[in-house]
């Protein structure tokens, strides 16, 4: 109990710091996660072993900073010290993909865990709601920044709204499970909703509405044995109060960011240069890649033209990224684990956010960022571990009829 305490505790951390540019708020993370897994595999030992999602495909997230290492050890890499920082940032993802998988050891445990996810995106979204017009630029409107508009704690637009995405199907999918409860799940949906659109990340305001519709079928879809006409007017109910609240909250901060930014002409403007630079790093390099967390060093050999004054700090694509900066065997290494992931966010909505950024990652970059990939890794986890659980109760459930069938046929 108190490691899964403490695991939350750092997730909020560095959350709560991802504005920090200075190394000391992502280092204290790492510190943390590496010191919570030691202590938990002291404590747990063999049982802790059995209690991690069965397979092949979950085993891959630990080979993820492996690959770094072995960079650095056949020096196919052009920067040690950035593969360095890289190896332990993955491995701290590592750790908190292992750490959620020994706390989630029943579907009650799972529960809590996700909404205590879900109370903090909200307190998130509540403070992103209050300051966007109000802050001038101030982290909790007291620390100076070089922006003009801060969410929540985020600097960055889209971060912040990969950081609902994760969310944001947690509150829809218990606005429809969670029966005298489910009013307050929709009043966090409608807040999270209205903090994405106010934030203007046109792929965040279309991820958020995408995970609104297909939670809103999903559940439809599920209801279809109480009678259709009861799942529609239920599905609808549901649909039309996190509307009228995430409507509510939006009109509060306005639409017309929003719009402009679909306005724009070009909306892949110079984010494209920098995906084509990175496919063209990985053509290069297709088996090794040039090193972990070398993507802007090696990027400016590939710049397909000038971009000065903007900076190419990722390629914005972190799946070419991948591929640039480790070649395609990391790429799968980090591809596989999440796509295995997607049948089963599918049959548990509640997971449907790590789909939604991993699709956001074809235009941004959510990994780089552990206030948004730490809580990927923990979806990750609760996902598998859901499914692990499943298996266990149908290989139970197969044995108790096996020996009731016994029992009937010795009498």
């Amino acid at each position: 109990m108190a490691v899964g305490v403490l695991l939350f505790l750092l997730l909020c951390f560095t959350t709560t710091t991802v504005w920090v540019r200075e190394a000391w708020a992502l280092q204290w993370f790492q510190i943390g996660i590496y010191a919570l897994v030691i202590a938990q595999v002291l404590m747990g030992g063999r049982s802790d072993r059995k209690d991690i999602a069965e397979g092949v495909v979950p085993l891959l997230v630990y080979l993820i900073p492996i690959w770094g290492i072995v960079q650095i050890e056949f020096h196919t890499t052009t920067a040690s010290f950035e593969t360095r920082g890289e190896v332990l940032r993955w491995g701290a993802l590592a750790g908190v993909f292992y750490l959620s998988q020994t706390l989630i050891r029943s579907r009650a445990s799972r529960e809590r865990l996700l909404n205590a996810t879900l109370c903090f995106a909200t307190g998130m979204a509540v403070l992103c709601l209050m300051q966007l017009n109000t802050s001038a630029g101030r982290i909790l409107w007291s620390i100076p920044t070089k922006f003009g508009d801060i969410y929540a704690t985020f600097q960055n637009k889209n971060n912040y709204a990969q950081f609902v995405e994760i969310a944001l199907p947690i509150a829809l999918w218990g606005a429809f499970r969670e029966g005298r409860r489910a009013m307050w799940y929709a009043l966090a949906g409608g807040v999270l909703y209205a903090s994405a659109v106010a934030t203007a990340s046109r792929a965040g305001f279309v991820l958020c509405t995408a995970e609104l519709i297909t939670i809103l079928t999903i559940g439809l879809a599920r209801r279809r044995h109480s009678g259709v006409r009861l799942a529609i007017r239920s599905a609808g109910a549901t649909a039309l109060v996190v509307l009228l609240i995430a409507s509510a909250f939006t009109f509060a901060v306005g639409w017309r960011r929003t719009l402009d930014r679909f306005n724009e002409k070009d909306p892949y403007a110079i984010r494209r240069e920098y995906f084509l630079g990175a496919v063209d790093m990985a053509k290069h390099r297709p088996l090794t890649g040039y090193g972990l967390g070398t993507y802007v060093q090696v990027y400016q050999k590939y710049a397909i033209k000038d971009q000065f004054p903007l900076y190419a700090n990722h390629a914005h694509n972190d799946w070419a990224e991948f591929a640039a900066d480790g070649g395609l065997p990391f790429l799968l290494l980090v591809l596989i684990p999440f796509l295995g992931a997607i049948p089963l966010a599918f049959r548990h909505p509640w997971g449907l956010g790590l789909v939604a950024v991993m699709l956001n990652a074809c235009v941004d970059y959510p990994f780089p960022r552990p206030a948004v990939s730490g809580w990927m890794f923990v979806i990750l986890a609760a996902l598998y571990m859901t499914r692990k659980m499943e298996r266990t109760e149908y290989k139970a459930a197969k044995s108790v009829d096996a020996i009731d069938g016994s029992k009937r046929r010795n009498a």
